[in-house]
């Protein structure tokens, strides 16, 4: 059968769908029939509109999919587990890659990266762009955060490189992600363009080391970042870098396999390189174009590139080396069997999510107050300005029923907390940082609540529910829990810990600013006390 250089060009291309006003966006809309039919594309990327309410539905539909593409096709999705999750209901979610850093086990990466394959090939996907190998250095980083395991960059090779051979294990493509190092910015690439501003020996020994580790195991894929990193290329981020995609990635580190932009519509593309990215990010050696979201956009890129090849700006051979690498990863992962349903959220799966959970929780300090005191059980109060205030309070009352619990109010938290004070005698407390595409809490108030707090009420206990820098605005905190994602099992392995069921193992695997000058507890984490006293 012959292939027309049109169809070629739409194989280069993993776009996502959207939902006209009379479709639901769960289902094979218009759009998606325009993207299979028409562009013929390689791939389609899964995002929350495109996730139906019943595991079922979901995999009708990639099978609908799978169905109507004349050519096997990639469907993707952002599965990393904790925070950024697309599948929730009805699904095993796991811990988030820093909560598996605190585990300090990289067999629980293999093993929940294997279980989540599992899940997702008999859901009808066959690529996760999972895990994220950036060294989360900078505790300012806005979108990384808890998707890191660790600011430890052989740590975070060891766990990226064994949820590597879990996805390949089960049957699933990963794509390690955001090549060369999205962990040490504090601007979000969804936003603006960042820059990583260290010259190339620092980049060697901290960015890269987890991407190394990854391709000695045999990813199939890599992610890129839209970063700019003036040591390598003055001018271009890393996505449409030559120097960056091919020199360094291709011929330096010697990767084969597939090469896949992040979304080309994300701020720090579209704001600066248009619709020319598309052309600029294959001319610089990638194989697929991620474009999730404008289907405007989707057919201006496609364009832009046929017509590249048209004029002999980019050469045939180019495009069929690119081929050749997703014919490849095609044979070998799309055409697997589908796995049984019965394997999704099973016994197995649901005991290893809370096995990884239980073994992440980190008490960073306790000055007595962990694990509560039965005889205060109708005098303790869970409260915080963040949303999963009732979920921690839902999870203790399966343990504790006279639990109270308070959510704050913006207007009126300092009021609400001071009548807390007069009443309870144990007062816990969620605290997290801004939370991108969320309703931004506070983090002012929420500073001077746990101040007050910690100086007022003697069994206070804080509890960092996403990222564990939290610590870094108080002054001062006598007990300070970690269970870096509110998903996962998280906040049940949290309450088991506070009502003393099981005893925390969990360790730090990132520097708290300042922590070194928090007063000490009786039970301070040791990785605390190794790195910080």
């Amino acid at each position: 059968m012959t292939v027309t250089l049109e169809q070629k060009i739409g194989q280069l291309f993993v776009c996502g769908w959207i939902a006209e006003a009379d479709e639901d966006a769960s289902t094979v809309t218009r759009h998606a029939e325009y993207l299979l039919n028409e562009m013929q594309v390689g791939g389609l990327v899964l995002l929350p509109r495109n996730v139906a309410k019943t595991v079922q539905a979901s995999a009708q539909t990639h099978a609908e999919l799978q169905s109507i593409s004349k050519q096997p096709l990639f469907i993707c999705v952002d599965q990393e587990g904790g925070m950024i999750t697309r599948f929730i209901d009805g699904v095993t979610v796991f811990p988030s890659a820093m909560a598996h850093g605190a585990t300090r086990n990289p067999d629980n990466a293999y093993k929940t990266a294997c279980a989540n394959a599992e899940e997702l090939r008999a859901l009808g996907t066959n690529w996760n762009f999972a895990p994220v190998a950036d060294v989360n250095i900078n505790p300012l980083n806005p979108i990384i955060g808890t998707r890191s395991y660790s600011e430890n960059p052989k740590m975070v090779g060891e766990f990226a490189a064994a949820a590597v051979r879990g996805h390949n294990d089960g049957g699933v493509i990963s794509a390690v992600k955001h090549f060369p190092g999205h962990g040490d910015t504090a601007v979000d690439s969804h936003l603006a363009l960042p820059t990583v501003p260290y010259d190339l020996q620092r980049i060697q020994e901290v960015e890269l080391v987890p991407f190394v580790a990854a391709i000695e195991v045999g990813t199939p894929a890599i992610m890129t970042t839209h970063i700019i990193f003036p040591a390598i290329d003055q001018e271009r981020p890393a996505t449409l870098s030559h120097k960056v995609m091919t020199g360094l990635l291709r011929e330096q580190l010697g990767f084969s396999g597939l090469i896949i932009t992040d979304c080309l519509e994300m701020k720090a593309i579209e704001d600066n390189y248009g619709v020319e990215a598309a052309v600029l990010a294959f001319e610089a050696g990638v194989d697929l174009l991620l474009v999730c979201h404008t289907p405007a956009t989707q057919r201006a890129m496609y364009a832009a590139v046929l017509a590249a090849v048209q004029s002999g700006r980019i050469s045939m051979d180019r495009v069929e080396q690119s081929l050749a690498r997703i014919r490849k990863a095609k044979s070998k992962f799309v055409g697997l069997a589908v796995v049984d349903q019965a394997v999704i959220n099973c016994a197995a799966h649901v005991a290893l999510r809370d096995t990884v959970a239980e073994s992440a929780v980190t008490v960073v300090k306790n000055s007595g107050a962990i694990p509560l005191k039965a005889s205060a059980a109708g005098s303790i109060v869970v409260t915080g300005l963040h949303f999963s205030v009732e979920n921690i309070g839902n999870a203790l009352k399966a343990y504790c029923p006279e639990i109270a619990v308070v959510q704050l109010k913006p207007d009126s938290a300092i009021e609400q907390i001071e009548e807390l004070v007069g009443k309870y005698s144990t007062i816990i407390m969620a605290t997290a940082p801004l939370e991108p595409w969320r309703d931004k809490i506070d983090v002012a108030l929420q500073a001077r609540l746990v101040e007050y707090l910690n100086n007022s009420v003697e069994n206070f206990i804080a509890v960092a529910v996403r990222e564990p820098y939290d610590a870094r605005n108080f002054s001062c905190i006598r007990n300070y829990i970690c269970i870096y994602g509110y998903r996962g099992g998280m906040v049940e392995a949290l309450a088991k810990v506070l009502v003393g069921a099981i005893t925390a193992t969990g360790q730090l695997p990132v520097t708290i600013p300042n922590v070194a000058a928090l007063p000490v507890g009786e039970n301070v984490s040791e990785t605390v006390l190794q790195k910080y006293f």
